[in-house]
């Protein structure tokens, strides 16, 4: 298999930065967030921001590589599908960069040499769950796309054990991740065209799908001695995971709504049975004020039970993780509503 130079060399960047100024790094993280202006918070931490640039710097060739060389014995082109959304792997690369500081803060430092295991691992399992899903949405799936989508999750879910232990607790694990996504797919599309498959007083399910991208957290717990809090840490995954979505929600609901999904945002809306232009649906949906209101304040919710179980469980880290969701939820809020 060809070098992946950029796969190999990311954890020790980012320790690098790291480690140089903690405080400097964590306020580069935060920065855009916290400002109208990223590109002005971005220059005012300039050089903390340009070294977090330059580790992420070829993530992507490397990520392309991975499913080329995937599909060769298959004769397809994974990269040449437009199911395989390559912006879901970008999104994970502040995930990469906590994971990386989480391992090594951790002293779990034996699994920083198969970070780039680890990477490519999540190369699989972004891809085969975002064809997955994207094939599902379709209203002319692809039936080669739906198969390379398994045999992606398998090379997945092989390598990624193989990196973190075979074990009873681990495998466990990775069923759940499997069993939450795949019973939130059915049940959404049982309901296509009917109505939202969630309830407006449990939006932590809407976390459900995106709970692979936190594998290896999860993971790392059975080494750590922390086996008997993985309930909790399920709960601290689904609730900021659950907020993103919320997020993705708002931003992907025309599209949504077109192929009659409706999601947590559209909840107790009444005209969705009867819609018959989704662009016009949505624009209702945004100019309701009480409804955005609502999703707002339920996420910041979810965000405090977050970091209410993290500081229960002393874990300083993954609370930096669920302060930057929470920084991403009011920058979108303020700028789609400006919401103070």
């Amino acid at each position: 298999m060809a070098s992946r130079h950029a796969f190999g060399e990311f954890a020790p960047a980012i320790l690098n930065i790291y480690r140089r100024d903690k405080e400097a790094f964590w306020a580069a993280a935060m920065a855009p967030f916290l400002s109208d202006s990223p590109l002005l918070s971005l220059w005012e931490h300039r050089k903390v921001g340009l070294d977090l640039l330059g580790a992420y710097n070829g993530l992507d060739i490397c990520a392309r590589q991975v499913l080329r060389e995937f599909g060769e014995p298959l004769g397809i082109d994974v990269n040449r599908w437009k199911s395989n959304r390559t912006q879901y792997f970008k999104d994970a690369y502040p995930i990469f960069a906590f994971l990386a500081i989480w391992v090594d803060e951790a002293g779990l430092t034996e699994f920083l040499p198969q970070f780039d295991d680890i990477l490519t691992s999540a190369v699989y399992g972004v891809a085969g769950y975002g064809i997955l899903d994207e094939n599902v949405d379709s209203r002319t799936p692809s039936p080669v796309e739906i198969l390379a989508s398994q045999a992606l999750i398998a090379e997945y879910e092989t390598l990624i054990l193989r990196v973190f232990g075979m074990t009873p607790v681990n495998q466990g694990i990775l069923h759940r991740m499997r069993a939450l996504f795949l019973a939130a797919e059915i049940k959404e599309k049982a309901l296509r065209g009917i109505r939202s498959p969630y309830r407006l007083d449990k939006p932590e399910e809407c976390g459900a799908k995106g709970a692979h991208v936190v594998t290896p957290f999860m993971l790392s717990l059975e080494r750590l001695g922390k086996a008997s809090q993985i309930e909790d840490y399920w709960r601290v995954f689904l609730l900021f995971g659950a907020v993103i979505q919320v997020i993705d929600d708002w931003m992907d609901l025309e599209k949504d709504l077109a192929v009659g999904h409706y999601s947590y945002v559209t909840l107790g809306f009444d005209g969705l049975r009867g819609m018959k232009d989704a662009g016009k649906t949505a624009r209702a949906l945004r100019a309701d004020p009480d409804r955005v209101r609502l999703t707002f304040e339920r996420s910041k919710e979810m965000i405090e039970e977050a970091r209410a179980i993290l500081h229960r469980l002393e874990d300083p880290f993954l609370m930096r993780l669920v302060d930057v969701t929470d920084l991403r939820l009011d920058a979108y809020f303020r700028k789609e509503w400006q919401m103070a």
